[in-house]
Formats: C-alpha cells, structure tokens, sequence
C-alpha cells in the first residue's frame, strides 16, 4: 500500500503544469523578440557603414583627381565648389541606385605659389539620420 501511494505521488510531479509552460514560452518569446531586434539593428549598422566607406572612397577619389592635376589647373576657388551628385548603384538582378551622394570641393592658396590646401566632402542622407558629411583635406606642393 504504501508503495501505491509513493508511486501516485511520483507520477503527480511528472511533467510540467500550464503556468509553468506559460511563463517559460513567454521567456522564450522575449528572447526571440530581442534577438530579432538586435538583427534589424545590425543591418542598419551595416547600412550605415557601407554608405561611409562609399563615401570615403568618393571622397578620396576627388582628393586624388585634383592632386594629379596641374597646378596651373589647380585653381582656387572662393568658396566650396556647387556640389557634383555621384549614385552609388548596385546590381542585384536589377540596377538600382543605393545612395546618392553630393561631392563638393574647395581649393584654398597656403603659401602663395607654393602650397595649396585640398578640402573635399561628401555628403548624403539616411532614413533616420539625415545630412551625414564625410570631409577629407590634403596639402599640394608646386613642384
């Protein structure tokens, strides 16, 4: 007899009870929901760092460009240049434009004759975070 009822209490705790399920599914769900949220996160962040890198080389580009011309086409300007729009496009079965970016530049006279400044920036928009500005400057000597 005794032995029934040990064995009755044993198959009682067996298992889980629905409140217990609940409490654990919820648990689970708030898991699920906080990884998928810092999933969203980190495309944005990866959005946001493509469109700078695309940026910096633009920029770096232009520095470059005006940095092999000659000095005598190395004008200086008063002022930054009107902007010049670059489209970064991707090509995933169907070309589209990714960003577009504004390019503008200013040519500055160091030491008269001698040196002149090269500022270039980049500026673009982003859903949430608009008016981003990459900015690079680099020194020409008159060789």
């Amino acid at each position: 007899m005794e032995r029934l009822i040990r064995r009755r209490r044993n198959e009682a705790r067996k298992g889980f009870t629905l409140l217990e399920t609940m409490i654990a599914m919820t648990i689970l769900g708030g898991g699920l929901l906080a990884v998928a949220v810092m999933q969203l996160e980190a495309i944005q962040f990866g959005n946001r760092g493509r469109h700078q890198t695309q940026a910096a080389n633009i920029a770096q580009r232009r520095v470059e460009l005006l940095q092999g011309s000659t000095w005598t086409a190395l004008a200086t300007t008063p002022g930054w240049t009107a902007p010049l729009t670059v489209n970064h496009t991707v090509n995933d079965g169907n070309t589209r434009v990714d960003q577009t970016y504004a390019v503008s530049w200013r040519i500055e006279d160091l030491v008269a004759g001698l040196t002149r400044s090269i500022d270039v920036r980049v500026n673009w928009n982003e859903p949430k975070r608009p008016g981003r500005e990459y900015a690079i400057s680099a020194v020409r000597f008159n060789f």
